[in-house]
């Protein structure tokens, strides 16, 4: 099982992997703990989704990305 990201350090600018195995760049991070917003940059699943903005959950989150 992989580890849980901690989302109150993920900075803007920041790629994530989600659970539905999409790719995002953090727009912002409200430090909740709970949500981050984000832009599409793959979507496998939903390909409409590139490029789009949404908020997404922290279960959803999987691991943050290397640039």
């Amino acid at each position: 099982m992989a580890d849980i990201v901690n989302l109150f350090e993920v900075e803007p600018g920041q790629k994530v992997k989600l659970y539905s195995d999409a790719t995002a760049e953090v727009v912002s991070n409200p430090r909740d703990g709970v949500w981050l917003f984000v832009r599409y940059l793959t979507s496998p699943e939903d390909p409409d989704q590139v490029g789009e903005e949404d908020m997404v959950f922290a279960q959803d989150v999987i691991e943050l990305l290397a640039d």
